[in-house]
């Protein structure tokens, strides 16, 4: 069936995070061929509908200014249906962030219990917990640019998790004093590193500059300018240059009737005429400058 988007409720958009290039892609997708697979769906009364899954689908389908978006209603509770769009996934397809924001609403809001979910997931109750561990450690601001694409959830896990446990306030001023700028997984490795490694002092400047550290970091590996060669050895190579034309001229001139592609004789011989004028220039110029030498 058809929605219109004031139908559709989007309590569940904060488990997903927005990944601008993806979102981009499928901008790119449904402006060429449409919408070709449905938004799940619950009812939630009144007319309107609780949206399950196609979160990206919607947030696109509005930027191209499209009345309504194609939707499957479940006949599930809720929670069920959580489950079963997690089910229908591809395998890998969420990080495990949001795996933890979705096991997180499952059980504070829906009253799952870690059991209940293990059995439902299929998954260890060890599992469950490290999942729940993650929303629980990093810090509620951190999280919030991570489901805005500040930050790659990939990065929160390696960098940003780790230092959430040693510092959970240098966590929070760090992704914090990015502004809101997007930063790549590599560019938090090196901050986090350097956070760890660093003594009180430089991580007071780590953390109050992110940026600013990059950018520094950044210009100390970019390799030096060549030094430009001086007047008198351009000269010096200029005229080796030359001695060496001459001598490969000469070698392919003794190996011309080996060669059938060889340039015929009037091309070639107008050819040395232009090349004798313009050495006999600079050999009067080199004679007149190296007299006396």
């Amino acid at each position: 069936m058809d929605l219109e988007f004031h139908q559709l409720d989007l309590r569940y958009r904060d488990l997903r995070v927005f990944d601008p290039a993806s979102q981009s892609r499928l901008l790119l997708s449904l402006s060429q061929s449409g919408q070709r697979v449905p938004v799940l769906v619950v009812e939630g009364g009144g007319g309107r509908f609780v949206l399950i899954d196609g979160y990206r689908r919607v947030s696109a389908l509005r930027k191209l200014c499209r009345d309504t978006v194609s939707a499957m209603v479940l006949s599930l509770p809720e929670p069920e249906a959580l489950l079963f769009a997690y089910r229908l996934e591809r395998c890998g397809r969420r990080s495990a962030l949001e795996e933890g924001w979705l096991l997180k609403e499952l059980a504070s809001v829906h009253g799952m219990g870690r059991e209940a979910l293990s059995r439902a997931l299929l998954r260890s109750t060890s599992w469950i917990s490290r999942r729940l561990g993650l929303v629980e450690v990093l810090p509620e601001s951190v999280q919030h640019a991570v489901r805005a694409g500040c930050v790659p959830a990939h990065a929160a896990m390696k960098s940003l998790l780790p230092l959430a446990r040693a510092n959970k306030g240098a966590c929070e001023q760090l992704v914090q004093n990015l502004g809101g700028e997007r930063i790549s997984v590599r560019g938090m490795e090196i901050l986090y590193g350097a956070w760890r490694r660093g003594d009180t002092t430089v991580r007071d400047r780590i953390v109050s500059l992110p940026l600013l550290y990059l950018a520094s970091c950044e210009e100390i590996r970019r390799p030096d300018p060549p030094v430009p060669a001086s007047l008198a050895e351009a000269l010096r190579r200029d005229v080796a240059a030359i001695g060496a034309i001459c001598r490969r001229v000469r070698g392919r001139l003794l190996r011309r009737e080996e060669h059938a592609d060889v340039a015929r004789p009037s091309e070639l011989a107008r050819t040395w005429a232009e090349a004798q004028g313009a050495f006999a220039d600079l050999c009067a110029v080199m004679e007149e400058r190296l007299a006396g030498c």
